[in-house]
């Protein structure tokens, strides 16, 4: 019985010990190996407070394109068929136009030779006249005369033209490289001016549409850098336009956003991050910075003898790669942001690279 009183008391403090070591009690974490770690830096930057709105990705170039003439289509482009700017979208069988054009230079014909006949008519009727052997007044008929089918003639050519402006019309032209989306009218329907016949889209002059409140017009303006994010994608980009026009009712305005082609669709929605106050300067982190562990979130920093010091922070809006936080932290600190996740307070770090502020 003394024997095994002094073995449970041996028992329950090894157990105590391991229990301690598991923990992560001082103990074990000296004698656990050093964390591998990459640091960053805190940095100071501007920021205001944010507005999420929802935003829709469209086409700048997105038109219905209409025949400007009468008359039986001949061909219309396919949907999804990618037609280049100048290139017909649809052509409208040009049968009559050819027939006009016909009438229209034998009138052109008909007239020439009416004004050849009286150029000589004139010459005879002038030297006559010199030698007085007719009356000035036949002469003068005859003469106007050839100014009216001189300007006969101009009427013709103009009609000519306007053949001739039709006929290139029957190709109903593209205004703008896109893809044809929709299409109203088929081969074989009868058309008429103003008719819509295709919606072509242009999928690489993108931008965002925005409705926001009328409020936030002073604090974004066009130039300005915007955070876009959808599908677990990021990215920064531009205001082009500020429409600080609300409406009465809703009291909101559109702003729309620069957009490179190849992000997202026409179509997706997205959302866009609106400053929504005054630019205060506050403290900023890499996200890979950023810990999220048991409802707490929290960065490490290291301290003078290379040894993980946990921070709580309060993360606020995010710009890019960098998000705001609040904490005991200052610009210049080092923070960890590669190897974060299994590292425990106080415990030994072997930094192998630091990463410059903003890279």
């Amino acid at each position: 019985m003394k024997a095994l009183g002094n073995i449970l008391p041996n028992k329950l403090a090894q157990a105590g010990l391991a229990l301690m070591l598991a923990v992560g009690t001082p103990l074990a974490l000296a004698q656990a190996p050093e964390a591998v770690v990459e640091l960053s830096t805190v940095t100071e930057q501007g920021t205001n407070s944010v507005l999420r709105l929802p935003g829709t990705v469209i086409s700048k170039r997105d038109a219905g394109i209409s025949a400007e003439l009468s008359g039986r289509l001949g061909w219309v482009a396919e949907v999804g068929d990618t037609i280049e700017q100048g290139q017909p979208v649809a052509i409208i069988d040009d049968h009559l136009l050819q027939l006009q054009l016909r009438n229209n230079q034998a009138e052109i014909a008909r007239i020439d030779a009416d004004i050849n006949y009286n150029q000589r008519q004139i010459k005879r009727l002038q030297r006559l006249a010199d030698q007085n052997n007719m009356a000035r007044s036949e002469l003068d008929q005859v003469e106007s005369r050839h100014e009216m089918l001189v300007q006969d003639k101009t009427i013709a050519e103009v009609n000519r033209d306007r053949t001739l402006y039709d006929l290139e019309r029957t190709k109903v032209s593209a205004p703008f490289t896109g893809i044809v989306v929709s299409r109203e009218m088929t081969v074989g329907e009868y058309t008429a001016p103003g008719s819509a016949l295709v919606r072509l889209v242009d999928t690489n002059a993108l931008e965002i549409s925005v409705n926001a409140p009328l409020r936030v017009a002073r604090y974004n303006q066009s130039g300005n850098q915007v955070q876009i994010e959808a599908n677990d994608r990021q990215l920064l980009t531009t205001i082009r336009s500020v429409i600080p026009v609300g409406d009465s009712r809703s009291r909101m305005m559109e702003v729309r956003i620069q957009l490179q082609a190849g992000s997202w669709h026409i179509g997706e929605a997205v959302t866009v991050d609106l400053a929504d106050g005054a630019r205060e300067i506050s403290l900023s982190v890499p996200r890979d910075a950023l810990v999220l562990r048991n409802n707490q979130v929290f960065v490490y920093t290291v301290s003078a003898d290379s040894t993980a010091v946990k921070v709580p922070v309060i993360a606020g809006s995010g710009r890019g790669a960098n998000i705001a936080i609040t904490g005991d932290l200052f610009a210049g600190d080092p923070v960890v942001v590669r190897g974060a996740e299994r590292l425990r307070d106080g415990q030994a770090v072997k930094v192998i690279r630091h990463h410059l502020a903003g890279s």
